[in-house]
């Protein structure tokens, strides 16, 4: 069988599963293998996305997602470029394809001929037993047996064929992407072990990251995690600058840090180097949603969905877009499409229990809710949700044993949770110590309305209602503009009957109505 000379420093072995980079060998995974086999067979013409997947995973269903983390990490594993590629190119939309020449040659003519080596050690040996006493000879031939049976087991197993024997680090990447905690534990386990073996893995460094980050986001994990997860992004980004998913890891630490910029530079740096990974615009488009800048976040959901269109997170996310953009019957069916694609993918839930909220329908977010949080009892964002759905339905001691647990877990949630339970309490002492935390946290550049609004409830609760209202005022130029949240404070106040007060929601009414696009017209 042949071999391939991709462009003048890569060999590629089909016969032997060998890849040879300037003379020395590279361990590929076995899916990283098939996939630059499928590469080079069809230099260079594009190769479909779906093709693609056909030929690394076989007759198993992965989406398009599992394909761009893989062809990533191909890319670190042959010392590929995407700014100034040597070998792979996305084609948007379309595939990938290997750009260098690809040769196919003799073996004979190979810089790489395991026959030929093979034989050199073997002369060289003969000759050296020759001069040996017979006693060593003898243990010559003791040890070569061995050494023949370890050859030989080595060989077949070097590169297993299925993934149960793959790397810690795909293993890992397997366990993420069941959008699990017990899961995502695991996968947190397993990078730790990549690390452990190779720590200057940039791949390794950007899912440990993601996992840090999806347990402080989604199951309840105290800020701790919030800091490794960046931690382990800068690193991945440090080792490897030309690696999307540190860039994006590391955006999402920005993100969910209240860091708007910084984060929206992270994620445009990702989508320059993989133009075509969906989940990247809909990050995007997430904080362009905070910033008010609704018709960029506009163009990158819509861009996120046609690169990605079966991924369940960038369909919700257009849902989101539609929702805080108030256009509600294309939320509605947006939030259908996603929970068809995926029943249980918990953002689609949580996203989708908002929208039933703000449009009105708090009872159909109750029933929602409870279900989430009976499969996934350390969602804190969904205790809270529920927390807020049962202050609407007046349901005020259920309402604090929300906030209670939502409070008693870590992630984005906890100040809110914590206000509201204070607050429904009356504990002014308590409320004191978080209004210090919330400023703290923007002296250090947090940018989320919600703490400005949070603002807002420690004063209300201290009787400084004009001081409150203009908070008020200043979340809803942050963009807080979500109706409900005003119309049920955890609080009673007389301010809340006020013309000032009413002025506000009728600012955010206004605010809302400026939201939509002006060649749609308003729906409800």
């Amino acid at each position: 069988m042949d071999v391939f000379k991709v462009g003048n420093d890569l060999i590629l072995d089909p016969l032997n599963k060998k890849v040879i980079r300037n003379g020395d060998d590279i361990s590929l995974p076995e899916l990283s293998y098939r996939l630059l086999l499928e590469l080079v067979e069809h230099a260079p013409e594009i190769v479909p996305h779906d093709q693609l997947i056909k030929a690394v995973w076989k007759d198993r269903v992965v989406s398009d997602e599992n394909l761009k983390k893989r062809i990533s990490r191909l890319r670190d594993s042959i010392a590929d470029n995407h700014s100034e590629p040597k070998y792979i190119v996305a084609e948007r939309g379309m595939g990938y394809r290997c750009v260098a020449t690809v040769r196919k040659i003799k073996r004979s003519e190979s810089a790489y001929n395991d026959i030929g080596d093979f034989q050199a050690t073997y002369y060289s040996i003969k000759r050296l037993v020759s001069r040996l006493p017979i006693w060593l000879v003898a243990s010559f031939g003791v040890l070569a047996i061995g050494m023949s049976s370890f050859v030989l087991f080595h060989h077949e197993n070097e590169n297993p064929p299925n993934e149960i024997s793959e790397t810690p680090d795909y293993q890992a990447a397997q366990s993420y992407l069941k959008f699990t905690e017990k899961d995502n534990d695991t996968a947190i386990s397993l990078y730790q072990d990549a690390i452990n073996r190779e720590p200057q893995n940039a791949s390794s460094h950007s899912g440990l990251s993601d996992a840090y980050l999806r347990g402080y986001w989604h199951y309840g994990k105290d800020k701790a995690w919030l800091e490794l997860g960046k931690k382990h992004a800068e690193k991945a980004v440090q080792i490897n600058d030309d690696l999307a998913w540190g860039h994006k890891a590391l955006g999402l630490a920005y993100y969910l840090s209240g860091q708007y910029e910084n984060a929206i530079a992270s994620f445009n740096l990702a989508r320059q180097i993989e133009p075509s990974w969906g989940e990247i615009p809909a990050y995007t488009s997430l904080v362009e949603i905070q910033l008010g800048h609704f018709i960029k976040a506009h163009k990158l959901a819509i861009l996120s969905v046609e690169l990605d269109p079966g991924n369940p997170f960038t369909n919700a996310i257009l849902g989101e877009l539609y929702r805080q953009s108030y256009r509600f019957y294309a939320a509605e069916e947006q939030f259908s499409k996603t929970l068809n694609i995926d029943p249980g993918f918990l953002m689609s839930r949580l996203l989708f229990s908002e929208y039933l909220l703000e449009s009105g329908r708090h009872v159909e977010a109750i029933s929602v809710l409870r279900d989430v949080i009976h499969k996934q009892q350390n969602s804190q964002q969904a205790r809270w949700l529920l927390g807020l759905a049962l202050l609407i339905d007046n349901q005020i001691e259920e309402a604090i044993d929300e906030f209670s647990a939502a409070s008693s877990l870590g992630g984005r949630y906890y100040l809110s949770a914590a206000v509201y339970l204070a607050a429904l309490k009356k504990d002014r002492s308590e409320l004191s110590k978080l209004g210090e935390q919330i400023a703290k946290l923007k002296l250090d550049g947090d940018q989320w309305a919600e703490l400005t609004f949070l603002e807002g409830i420690v004063l209300l609760i201290n009787d400084k209602g004009t001081e409150a209202t203009n908070k008020f005022e200043s979340a809803i130029f942050g963009g807080l503009t979500t109706t409900y949240r005003y119309t049920h404070l955890p609080i009673n106040s007389s301010i809340t009957t006020s013309h000032r007060f009413n002025e506000l929601l009728n600012l955010i009414e206004s605010k809302n109505k400026d939201k939509m696009p002006k060649r749609i017209p308003p729906r409800t």
